[in-house]
């Protein structure tokens, strides 16, 4: 039987209420992201709430329960599931961490159904439940596939003041050496970070290379306004990161094509005797729910606007010192 309808000695309850949901989560887990290559509300949002309530459930309905150890089970499932994802290569530690927060969430929900329900279902129900919401999980993907609209334009703009002409800015805009500064923070775990663009030809269909950690950005020049406005299209990505996982660099399927960046701009103008430099990026990810994952996109994107404008700026103000005076600027050390 699916969920016992009696006490469990105490070396099995907890195995049993953490390790079956564990069991269903990955088998939902393969379905969507091997079979499917789907990373949609079933994934991110049904598995966490099924499992956590099938968690609940076996705990409440086999012994004693308080609410609090209900949820705390849902989420031992949980991270049982990580960890069985990771050993199977099926994604890496990155996405997981940032899949995390949604996931203890969503458990609140689950647990919360599952030990409400535990003691008000019949048997027979408190069985078939949990076994109806595993049968109806890939039609729940397939639909979805099938129904999907087509992903959010987003935009992230990024902005910084520097201590230069707004011609040297310019020039170091639309093609900048390559960033000596180590890379920080989430790009040491794996997120793509940019290393240097390089440009051939001039003007409104010259192509800029964009090179980042993993690959470069094609970007097809279109609007060429200088010294104050560069744009452009995207017409090839890199993969968004290194997945990593106790196997090493893993290829997860969401690492092709679920994200994707469509434009990009620069918009220099002076101000207060500085000169202003705006980046913006415009892209699209198909990964839901959009409201949760495009925070963390925006975040993500943002700090590589940094790393870019950061270095510009260093370059457009060391040149600009080394032509009005001669020499090269102190050294900040």
């Amino acid at each position: 039987m699916l969920l016992p309808n009696m006490p469990l000695s105490p070396k099995w309850r907890l195995p049993l209420s953490v390790g079956l949901p564990a069991l269903i989560g990955l088998g939902c887990t393969y379905c969507a992201v091997r079979l499917f290559t789907s990373y949609g509300w079933p994934l991110f949002l049904g598995v966490p709430i099924l499992m956590s309530f099938v968690s609940a459930l076996i705990y409440r309905r086999t012994g004693h329960a308080s609410w609090a150890s209900s949820y705390c089970v849902g989420l031992l499932s949980i991270l049982l599931l990580g960890a069985v994802i990771l050993v199977f290569a099926i994604d890496g530690i990155l996405c997981l961490l940032m899949a995390l927060p949604l996931a203890m969430v969503l458990a609140l929900v689950g647990s919360s159904l599952g030990y409400l329900l535990g003691k008000r279902l019949s048997a027979g129900v408190s069985r078939a439940l949990p076994l109806l919401f595993v049968v109806a999980f890939p039609l729940l993907v397939a639909f979805e596939n099938h129904t999907v609209s087509p992903p959010e334009l987003h935009a992230v703009t990024t902005r910084i003041a520097i201590a230069a002409p707004i011609q040297d800015v310019w020039d170091e805009v639309i093609a900048f050496d390559r960033i000596t500064a180590p890379p920080t923070g989430i790009f040491r775990m794996g997120i793509a970070y940019p290393i240097e663009a390089r440009i051939e030809g001039h003007g409104v269909g010259a192509i800029r290379y964009c090179v980042f950690s993993t690959g470069p950005f094609i970007e097809p020049i279109t609007t060429w306004d200088a010294p104050h406005k560069l744009a452009f299209s995207v017409t090839s990505n890199p993969p968004p990161m290194k997945e990593f996982s106790p196997w090493g660099h893993i290829e997860a399927p969401h690492l092709h094509d679920t994200f994707t960046s469509e434009r990009g701009q620069f918009r220099l103008y002076e101000e207060d005797g500085q000169t202003v430099l705006e980046g913006t990026t415009w892209y699209r990810q198909k990964i839901s729910p959009d409201w949760y994952w495009h925070r963390i996109s925006d975040q993500i994107i943002h700090l590589i606007h940094l790393r870019v404008l950061e270095h510009i700026k260093a370059e457009a103000e060391k040149n600009g010192y080394v032509r009005s005076t001669g020499s090269r600027p102190p050294s900040r050390l």
